[in-house]
């Protein structure tokens, strides 16, 4: 209600191990921002809060990935004495332990496990680049090398791969362009890819997977000695902004009725399965068994891929990927609008009853003066006072309970009308940041390219660099990493200052997207002197090298005919797949890019 972005989860690849049973090893929050609502969809655009910056101390600086985690990725009855420096340390905190490392002269110490069971503290002598699953341990990484050496934090860089990278068909939709802007960004710094690896696409019948064309992205990764975030998209690509892909859910997804979110006038949106269907038989499975079911296909089909190639897996938990509400629906809202709740639906409202029941009977019904889409929080009375009653406090606890519970759900398998109640004393980025840290994840956070004197947030009202700090605040406090992403693509330099800014804090940077106008020569001498800037350099515009591949634009519109032949039938798939789902609305604005 108070226009919080919504977001999306996912999680860093830190074991391959717990994949099978707990969807995988963590999730990366990724919370687009925006003002009193701001628009955005798979491209997004957000805004948000104030200009402090969390000052880095001259003490060592640390990151904590969670309980339940060992550091490396050698399995622990591996041979320490090839990874770490010494044994049989003991401590009586985590915090003793690392201080132990901290004092440590006579060897170098990058970082600790610690089981508070045994009181055990072993100090490693080597940079810690992955965890696996142990329950019982704790694994903390002190700052890196080049850190230590030059005092400046580093932070790898990810390029975002178009949306469509494999068409509806399953195939790759540029393979003769794509690998050359690939080898463009490899020469302007990039450390890594993101796909978007669609379950649309990898499931067309129940429990039937085809990953084969997603297995060509990664050794295009690979031939690069790249890393890879793999996103595990469950929803729906198409009719957000900047959607230029049409790529739906499983066709036997379809089939069921009553598991979508659903609005005050009865409108189904159909990007996602609604959070309160997550136990409803869909066939002869459930939401969540099709998600396990899909992970653990996944984790078999990458296995020897995980925590090496692929460092990192974001799972969708929501519209466009993030773990919020589809409360902006692009056919009804327009900017800044507040959105509508989405809890409509059969099995949200007998969700509702149940909770009511207990205490409050006459509280079993979502509220009422709540106002339309495109409306302002001072036009409704419930965003203005009745938020504030004991109703509206325990409406608001139910919806944004709920969403913390998907998420619990899924990761156990692995502003307000988009499930945050960020409001008076509560910190809804601080308690979802709990939920993730709960489950040995970390979270990813978008929105880093904007300031204060964005446009966009001084007509909304709101304050983007106040929301990223609200997250890197909580994500400190907790002791647990955090990555970055733009929302909006932008090519200037003030926006790479401001997303730079956030460099000592950041685990890692995402950049949305690979374009041809990325690619472009202007444009990627400015990508490579901030992704110099992230490795650890200081901020200055980098020499213009030479770019041996022609321009993008003629990378995508190749010369070989039997390509554009294969571009052009796959360019006429979406209509053919949409045409399945003749019902299907315009879909809603999401803020996260997957």
């Amino acid at each position: 209600s108070d226009g919080l972005p919504p977001l999306r989860t996912a999680l860093p690849l830190f074991a391959a191990m717990t994949i099978l049973n707990r969807v995988f090893l963590a999730i990366v929050l990724q919370a687009a921002a925006q003002g009193v609502a701001a628009a955005a969809g798979n491209e997004r655009t957000t805004a948000t809060t104030t200009t402090t910056t969390i000052a880095v101390a001259a003490l060592p600086r640390w990151r904590g990935f969670g309980p339940g985690t060992a550091c490396s990725r050698q399995a622990l009855q591996a041979s320490f004495s090839k990874h770490h420096a010494m044994q049989g340390q003991h401590a009586a905190s985590v915090y003793a332990c690392r201080a132990l490392c901290e004092k440590r002269s006579n060897i170098t110490c990058t970082g600790v496990e610690y089981s508070s069971a045994t009181s055990a503290c072993i100090l490693l002598d080597d940079r810690v680049r992955h965890t696996h699953h142990s329950p019982g341990w704790e694994c903390w990484s002190m700052a890196s090398e080049d850190m230590q050496e030059t005092g400046h934090h580093t932070s790898e860089v990810f390029i975002m791969m178009p949306l469509d990278t494999v068409s509806p068909y399953g195939t790759i939709t540029h393979p003769t362009g794509l690998p050359k802007m690939l080898d463009k960004m490899k020469s302007a710094g990039a450390d890594g890819l993101m796909v978007d690896v669609w379950w649309g696409i990898t499931e067309r019948s129940p429990k039937v997977y085809n990953f084969s064309a997603y297995r060509t992205v990664f050794d295009l990764a690979r031939e690069r000695n790249w890393k890879v975030q793999a996103v595990a998209s469950f929803h729906q690509c198409g009719g957000n902004v900047g959607d230029r892909c049409n790529i739906l859910l499983p066709d036997f997804v379809y089939e069921a009725e009553g598991i979508w979110y659903t609005d005050a006038d009865g409108e189904e949106d159909k990007e996602y399965i609604s959070l309160f269907a997550d136990e409803v038989l869909v066939g002869d499975r459930t939401p969540l068994q099709m998600y396990d079911d899909w992970m653990a296909a996944f984790a078999s089909e990458f296995s020897d891929d995980l925590g090496s190639l692929v460092t990192e897996v974001m799972v969708g938990m929501g519209p466009c990927g993030e773990l919020r509400y589809p409360s902006y629906r692009l056919s009804h809202w327009t900017h800044c609008g507040i959105g509508e709740f989405q809890c409509h639906d059969q099995h949200a409202l007998e969700s509702l009853n149940r909770t009511a029941t207990a205490g409050r009977p006459d509280w079993a019904l979502p509220p009422k003066e709540v106002g339309g889409y495109s409306n302002f929080p001072h036009d409704t009375e419930f965003f203005t006072t009745g938020f504030q009653t004991a109703y509206g406090q325990f409406f608001l606890d139910w919806y944004s309970g709920a969403l913390k519970d998907h998420g619990h759900r899924v990761l156990g398998k692995a502003k307000a009308t988009a499930g945050y109640y960020n409001t008076h004393s509560r910190n809804a980025y601080a308690e979802i940041a709990a939920v993730f840290k709960d489950s040995g994840a970390h979270m990813d956070f978008t929105c880093m390219e904007m300031d204060d004197s964005d446009e966009m947030a001084a007509t909304c009202h709101s304050d983007p660099q106040g929301l990223v700090m609200q997250v890197l605040d909580a994500t400190l406090h907790l002791g647990f990493p955090v990555g970055g992403e733009n929302a909006i693509q932008r090519f200037d330099e003030a926006a790479y200052q401001q997303m730079a800014s956030y460099r000592d804090q950041l685990h890692d940077f995402t950049y949305l997207r690979l374009t041809e106008l990325l690619t472009s020569r202007e444009n990627l001498r400015n990508f490579r002197a901030f992704a110099s800037v992230m490795h650890g350099g200081t901020y200055a515009e980098s020499e213009d090298e030479t770019v041996h591949a022609e321009v993008a634009g003629d990378a995508l519109q190749t010369q070989d005919g039997n390509e554009m032949a294969a571009e052009q039938s796959v360019q006429k798939q979406p209509a053919e797949v949409a045409s399945k789902d003749g019902t299907m609305k315009a879909a809603l604005r999401g803020t996260a890019s997957v």
